[in-house]
């Protein structure tokens, strides 16, 4: 047998990884177009992110923050009651203002999860 034809034909041999190298070039084509569409369904999603409003209520709803999930507050509703105690009106802001970011979060993970199936990507 000479050795020009070794290995052709047989699993492993040359002629076999060819063939499962040019399906190999179609999957990573397939894959790399999918990529693309989810990439720009994200950016989609991202740019819309304005408009989705989220607001968090602290205290009884003694303040209240409105803002889009942009992270851009909108509106910041404090109940005159509370504005006697400054001490308590700190800690009540800073609990909205932390809520509300907690809400954002939860609130755009769960758009872009909808897309990527809870694949971590680098958009």
């Amino acid at each position: 047998m000479s050795n020009k034809f070794k290995g052709a034909g047989r699993p492993g041999g040359s002629h076999s990884s060819s063939i499962r190298g040019i399906g190999g070039m179609k999957n990573m084509s397939k894959l790399l177009k999918q990529a693309q569409e989810m990439q720009k369904k994200v950016a989609e999603v991202q740019e819309n992110f304005k408009n989705i409003e989220v607001s968090a209520s602290v205290g009884g709803e003694a303040i209240t923050v409105r803002g889009n999930c942009d992270y851009e507050i909108k509106e910041i509703e404090i109940k005159q009651d509370v504005t006697e105690d400054i001490e308590m009106l700190k800690d009540l802001l800073i609990t909205a203002f932390n809520e509300y970011t907690r809400k954002v979060k939860e609130r755009t993970d769960s758009e872009i999860n909808a897309i990527t199936g809870g694949m971590n990507m680098p958009f």
